[in-house]
């Protein structure tokens, strides 16, 4: 009974999958079926008619990723817990993961070339014989060899296909599984693990389907070799020599290749991650004209086809000069011994690099599983008065006993959140963030955390997460947590998938979230409400909006302890007050909850509060002791009497659902890509089919005596002419050497140029394209197509591409040579062409491979989006969906797979029964009629059609699915305006003074959506400080945007200095303004790097910028200063830090026209007001911009404009507005100055 229990507990999941799913016709199908693909008919049929659904395919239970990954991670535990970690083998592992299919797979694949062996020596039998009344039946014995041959490789790639999917499914969860469980990442870059958990699973794959041919193959070679010296005696040896020498060159080529895949693979790695990274920041990148730059960062051979024709050429001409005799069945069952050598060969180098590239994966992965987080430290008690308790507790990012990661560091960690770390910690990592720091947060108290930029206040909150290392010390929690990030994290989903983040639903509970943190009016504005789809990293919300939906997660998580950190500082001053008062104060009420603000009006009503100073806690108390003390917190508070908050970015309202479904491109690729490269291969195969030929004219010469029509002809070691024949055949095999080489040379130029032109041209395009277009494009489809299309382009489509078209040829001439011996043949040749073109259903196969394609994409969105959110998936403890997207990008991959097994199948039957009639034609048709050399060459070139035929059909099939990425890589076309206009008048010096002027302007974000600015008429004055203020969605951000015409304008005009806007280059005119944008956006690369791409700057101009921005202390503590890196995102500074670097890259740029948009949202008070004199002295001549964030920003301006719904409100000074009865600006400014509780 008990056993019963715990097989029911543990296949739970299993047994529902299976009732619930339809069975997957795999599963169904018997042992003929399986091995023939013949499961595969009903679905080719209804792909054919256009009539299948593709939404009902799912995976088989028995394949799925959930099961089979549950299954390697235990292998890979019980690996670990017997040989250590250190010691622990993945390629063990994996091994042991699917042992018994493995061993099965490889006794299958000795049996399919036993199968293949036995074709030439029935041919042998054949051609001894077949002028006897036996014949007939050795004509069917060939058949059944030929068809036994193609049975065993069906059944073989049926076997490894299953096994395939199991592993890249159980590959692909393992990485998913151990990268969410990490709290730190170490020394792995975005990009590598991108690569890792969507391209790696995929070479796994393919050294499955090839592995097992690695130790089959030289069971053919041997037993090749026995029969050819059987047959021809010690001469055999020649050609068999051939053959070997070309193995150790193959074995080097396919180490060369693994050493460049290698370097292959880290280059893709850090091609993903920049075009990760220029993706992130596009729009910075576009306002600050860079394009140039970026362009510049991202752009940074097969003989075995010869060698058959090669060997046998060297052979005969070996042997005949021995003076040896050799006749017809002799020579032509040696070319029938060669051409199945050459399986060996063809196989032999693409099992061997598939191998080697799944072995450099699986390295990748086992660096992966080899990263150990922070060792937990967070002790968790019950029943205690306090939620929080630190004692003395001191914490670092890195290992204290500096025992970093046994890999090289490529890039810092990835996370959601922005780490607020000191800079000057960074050169010896081990230096302590945080020092001795003591707290206690009893339960339903509220504390507030405050200090300068880079005072360690995320860095606190990090180390109550456990993403930290604890030095020494404790902390004593006791409770769950909801975390709030600085910089809010939201996925790609619905607005209420987002707050729910897979929490059940609860009506009442979720209206009163939605209302406290001031949702409900922006729920009305978005098209569907709270059902509206968010873009990846929240594309079409505001700042604010991010901020809040990241803020009702926590509040709907209904947590015990509540981390925000700096949750305030996104929204503005109406909506930051409601949510102090309404959620942190109200609906919060009881619980714990730690805040981390920049906003210090805010503090007085906090239990308890933390100021913070490099690290260490400066003084701790509450408000009012605090003040008297007089200390840093005091002052703060007298400096900045008014705190003012303000902040948004045009709610983008979306026409329809915004992301947009992703298509396939239809029909097939044009024939002009194919051209230059045919015409090597044509001379090499022609050269080839005279050589045969050749040597078939010769046989027929005989000793130069016999009559020739006598089946006989007598040895033609004894001919007269036996040099010149020898000559001619010798001569050809040099004319096939050169021709292959060049054929190489040409292949090789034009594939590379190719690819290298389609990713240049593709990166042109998408970072030409307008704004609009990277709203509405998930970044896992853009990436897909810089990382796995422009593999296949770079690597599997020139593979493919080479024998396809070279064996295509061979199948020409193969016809050509059979019909001109069989004339009658071209009727059977007719049959099985319109039987051949009928089963072609190119078109399923093309639609299958079109299907994975797209199923990849959202595989790498996830991938990316969950990385971005691992700090909040931590702290809320919830797992992804990623199992259920590979499952179905791996059921796409195995369709695709099966329907060219399915063709090639059908494709070897119907080449056997050519074989069949080949032969029967030769057995009853007289010698009188053909000549016995005749009738052997054909029979040679038949036998050789049975593989030939499936083959081509397979790389036809896999070259056109293959061009479906260059397809995808030419579709990025919409182009935004021109970046230079040639005739377009720009007086010289120009912007001279800086005016700016908005005439009827009329904008929306895209085409189909509402108006965001609605006739805007007014004039900036040159040199003029304005400040701009709304509430959110009113518009403010939008002016930015239409000054950099990052939008086009659906109506009216922008003049500067009188100059109309849309009638110069986008380059011209961006170059000419400067951007401090409201998220800090820092590149990987030098400090040098990020504040001057182009290097226009001397070092003195940039220290000096630095120095007005009071970031030169911190830079020159750095180790290398300004060539000190930038790591990904700019995860080494802090957030006000990086905030302070954007500031000293606008000083350079030294522009006439500056806008700051929401630029010290992220400063504490004391370092805004050093900014704020710093703005008065260095922009002094220019026309500054100002979306207003504090009161003391904008009460500072020459004139305030109030943005309202699109419109101008009103325009003054800031004294006449205050004192104006009833104007918005004064009600803003009420608000920010009263805080109730």
């Amino acid at each position: 009974m008990l056993n019963i229990m715990y097989f029911l507990h543990t296949n739970m999941a299993l047994i529902l999958l299976v009732l619930i799913s339809r069975p997957h016709p795999l599963d169904n199908a018997g042992f003929l079926s399986f091995a023939t693909f013949a499961w595969m008919t009903p679905m080719m049929w209804a792909m054919f008619r256009n009539k299948l659904d593709v939404s009902s395919l799912s995976l088989s239970p028995f394949d799925v990723a959930d099961t089979s990954g549950e299954r390697l991670q235990r292998l890979w535990e019980e690996e670990v817990s017997r040989v250590g970690l250190e010691k622990a083998s993945l390629i063990r592992v994996i091994l042991r993961f699917q042992r018994t299919r493995l061993i099965l797979s490889v006794l299958i694949g000795v049996a399919a070339m036993v199968a293949a062996f036995l074709g030439p020596v029935s041919h042998h039998l054949f051609i001894l014989m077949f002028t006897v009344s036996h014949g007939v039946g050795l004509c069917f014995g060939l058949f059944s060899s030929e068809f036994a041959k193609a049975f065993m490789i069906s059944l073989l790639w049926a076997m490894n296909l299953r096994t395939a999917v199991r592993l890249k499914g159980a590959f692909s969860s393992m990485g998913f599984q151990k990268v969410i469980s990490l709290r730190a990442h170490g020394s792995i870059s975005m990009g590598e693990m991108i690569n890792v958990l969507t391209n790696d699973g995929h070479r796994l794959f393919e050294a499955v389907l090839f592995g097992s041919f690695v130790l089959s193959t030289p069971v053919l070679l041997i037993v090749c070799i026995v029969y050819a010296c059987y047959i021809l005696g010690y001469t055999a040896l020649t050609g068999v020599f051939i053959y070997l020498i070309f193995i150790p060159i193959q074995l080097f080529m396919a180490k060369l290749i693994n050493k460049f895949r290698w370097k292959a693979m880290l280059m893709t790695d850090s091609r993903v991650r920049t075009m990760n990274e220029i993706l992130s920041s596009i729009k910075l990148i576009k306002m600050y004209a860079w394009e140039d730059s970026f362009e510049k960062k991202i752009a940074g051979m097969s003989i075995t086809s010869i060698i058959p024709t090669f060997a046998t050429v060297i052979t005969f001409i070996t042997h005949t000069s021995l003076g040896l005799s050799l006749n017809t069945s002799e020579a032509f069952t040696t070319i029938a011994i060669f051409n199945s050598m050459r399986f060996c060969l063809a196989l032999l180098p693409l099992s061997t690099k598939a191998l080697a590239e799944a072995a450099v994966s699986i390295a990748r992965l086992r660096k992966i599983l080899l990263i150990q987080n922070p060792d937990p430290y967070l002790i968790q008690s019950k029943d205690s008065d306090s939620a929080i308790v630190m004692k003395n507790a001191t914490f670092c990012w890195s290992k204290p006993d500096s025992q970093s990661d046994p890999t090289p560091s490529t890039e810092s960690d990835v996370n959601g959140h922005k780490v607020d770390r000191t800079s000057h910690h960074e050169p010896s990592e081990t230096l302590p963030t945080l020092n001795n720091i003591s707290f206690t947060l009893p339960k339903g108290n509220l504390l507030g955390v405050c200090g300068n930029v880079g005072s360690g206040k995320t860095s606190l909150i990090s180390s109550i997460l456990e993403q930290m290392h604890l030095k020494q010390g404790s902390i004593t929690a006791d409770g769950t947590f909801a975390y709030v990030s600085q910089q809010a994290w939201i996925f790609h989903g619905s607005v209420q998938e987002n707050i729910l983040m897979g929490e059940p639903f609860d009506q009442a509970k979720y209206d009163r979230t939605v209302d406290a943190c001031s949702l409900r009016a922006d729920l009305k504005i978005l098209p569907y409400g709270d059902q509206t789809e968010i873009g990846e990293r929240g594309l079409n919300l505001s700042g604010g909006q991010k901020q809040r939906i990241s803020l009702a997660r926590a509040v709907y998580s209904n947590k015990d302890i509540y981390l925000l950190d700096d949750p305030l500082s996104a929204v503005d001053a109406h909506v930051g007050k409601h949510i102090f008062e309404e959620c942190i104060k109200k609906v919060l009420k009881g619980k714990s909850i730690i805040l981390v603000t920049h906003q210090l009006q805010y503090l007085e009503f906090c239990d308890d509060i933390l100021v913070l100073e490099d690290g260490v806690v400066l003084e701790a108390g509450n408000h009012q002791a605090l003040v008297k003390d007089n200390g840093r917190y005091a002052q703060c508070i007298f400096d900045i009497l008014f705190v003012f908050l303000f902040f948004s970015q045009a709610a983008v309202k979306a026409g329809d659902q915004l992301v947009s479904q992703e298509s396939s491109s239809e029909g097939s690729v044009s024939w002009r890509v194919y051209h230059q490269y045919c015409q090597a291969v044509l001379c090499d195969c022609v050269a080839a089919a005279f050589s045969s030929w050749w040597l078939s004219f010769w046989l027929g010469q005989g000793d130069g005596v016999t009559n020739a029509t006598t089946s006989n002809q007598g040895d033609i070691s004894q001919n007269p002419h036996l040099h010149f024949y020898q000559m001619v055949y010798g001569v050809m095999v040099l004319v096939m050497v050169v021709l292959a080489i060049l054929k190489c040379f040409i292949y090789t130029h034009v594939t590379l140029n190719a690819a290298c032109k389609f990713h240049d041209t593709m990166f042109r395009k998408v970072i030409a394209s307008p704004m609009s277009f990277f709203d509405t494009t998930p970044t896992g489809r853009i990436l897909n197509r810089f990382a796995k299309d422009q593999e296949e382009v770079d690597t599997v489509l020139p593979l493919h591409m080479d024998p396809f078209l070279q064996f295509c040829l061979l199948v020409a001439f193969t016809i050509i040579i059979i019909s001109s011996v069989f004339p009658y043949m071209l009727i059977a040749v007719l049959v099985m062409g319109i039987l051949f073109t009928l089963i072609v259903f190119q078109r399923s196969i093309r639609h299958m491979k079109k299907m994975e394609n797209i199923s990849r994409s959202p595989c790498i969105s996830l991938t990316t989006s969950t990385l971005q959110g691992l700090s909040t998936i931590h702290a809320y403890n919830t797992r992804d969906s990623h199992i259920s997207l590979n499952d179905i990008n791996s059921n796409h991959y195995l369709l695709f797979h099966s329907g060219t097994r399915w063709l090639s199948f059908w494709l070897d039957f119907m080449a056997a029964a050519m074989t069949l009639m080949v032969s029967l034609f030769v057995v009853l048709s007289s010698n009188d009629l053909i000549s016995p050399s005749l009738k052997g060459l054909a029979m040679s070139y038949t036998i050789q059609l049975t593989g030939l035929l499936q083959y081509v059909v397979r790389q036809s099939t896999e070259v056109e699915a293959r061009f479906n990425s260059v397809e995808r890589l030419q579709e990025y076309i919409k182009s935004e305006a021109p970046r230079h206009i040639k005739d377009a008048h720009i007086p010289e010096g120009w912007p001279k003074s800086g005016a700016i002027t908005f005439q009827n302007y009329k904008m929306r974000y895209r085409e189909n959506t509402p108006i965001v600015l609605n006739r805007l008429n007014f004039l900036i004055q040159a040199g003029e400080k304005l400040g701009i203020v709304g509430r959110t969605g009113s518009g403010k951000s939008s002016l930015g945007v239409a000054l950099f015409r990052l939008v086009e304008p659906a109506g009216g005009t922008v003049l500067i200095d009188g100059v109309d806007t849309n009638d110069i280059g986008l380059h011209d005119l961006r170059s000419k303004l400067s951007v401090i944008p409201q998220d800090p956006v820092l590149f990987i690369g030098t400090v040098r790097y990020n504040l001057d791409p182009f290097d226009d700057y001397t070092d003195e101009e940039i220290w000096m910028a630095l120095e007005k921005t009071y970031m030169k202390d911190s830079i020159s503590r750095l180790e290398g200063n300004l060539q000190a890196p930038v790591l990904e995102n700019g995860e080494n500074f802090s957030v006000g830090e990086r905030q302070l670097m954007c500031m000293a890259r606008a000083l350079l740029r030294n522009s006439k026209i500056i806008l700051l948009d929401e630029a010290t949202a992220s400063i504490d008070s004391e370092t805004d007001a050093l900014i704020q004199n710093t703005i008065k002295d260095a922009f002094h001549h220019c026309t500054m911009l100002t979306i207003a964030h504090r009161i003391n920003t904008v009460l500072n301006s020459d004139r305030i404009l109030v943005m309202d719904k699109g419109e101008v409100a009103e325009l003054d000074p800031p004294d006449v507005l205050t004192q104006r009865p009833g104007s918005m600006f004064s009600s803003l400014l009420t608000a920010a100055n009263t805080v109730n509780t």
